[in-house]
């Protein structure tokens, strides 16, 4: 199962493009498809973002977000933000189906700072139930091919992911420097969507 990083900004741009749907056409290619609407529309704005993974050889596991997790109750207060942070940049290349939501090209990037928690999901304690191992300000950035991933019955292949850096401190007070990346595919070939961990990396030196 795809879970893409789709933001408010893009949530709302969907509600607020609802139309009567489309006949369909009889070539069986979508009436969005000939449309002449400009695919490579692009469109540059501000959103708050969050994303984890867990590293494939070891129990690390690293959360880069712009706000307090759990979203909209109270914070953690043994570690993560304890208030809001500034928003990310994201750049939308394409648009919105608003037919067919999964038939949309959406090609995105993001990049900017973020806080990074970086926990041992191996060992008990107080960031979410498991050990703290550092945390600290860091940056990421995020691509992603097709925003909306694949759907059953196509054929195509999508690949996201994150780079993300740091210089995090542990609960003793040391400084270690941070290194993660995460790459996916999601393929399907006529039949069902094939999901890929490429890569899974925390690393902290």
């Amino acid at each position: 199962m795809r879970y893409p990083v789709i933001s408010l900004v893009l949530f709302l741009s969907l509600v607020a493009c609802e139309q009567p749907p489309a006949a369909p056409s009889v070539d069986g290619v979508p009436a969005f498809a000939k449309s002449g609407i400009d695919k490579n529309t692009v469109l540059r704005y501000q959103d708050h973002f969050a994303n984890s993974w867990t590293d494939a050889n070891s129990s690390l596991r690293a959360t880069h977000t712009t706000f307090p997790i759990p979203f909209g109750d109270e914070p953690e207060t043994d570690c993560g933000p304890q208030a809001d942070l500034a928003t990310i940049d994201f750049k939308q290349i394409g648009v919105v189906n608003p037919v067919d939501l999964f038939a949309s090209e959406l090609h995105l990037k993001a990049s900017g700072p973020v806080w990074v928690i970086v926990r041992d999901l191996s060992q008990p304690g107080e960031c979410y139930g498991v050990k703290l191992v550092a945390e600290g300000p860091g940056e990421i950035r995020y691509v992603d091919n097709d925003a909306f991933g694949v759907a059953p019955g196509e054929f195509a292949k999508n690949e996201w992911g994150f780079k993300a850096s740091g210089t995090l401190t542990t609960p003793d007070g040391r400084t270690v420097a941070y290194r993660g990346t995460a790459h996916y595919t999601m393929k399907v070939r006529g039949g069902e969507p094939e999901f890929t961990r490429i890569l899974e990396r925390v690393t902290l030196r």
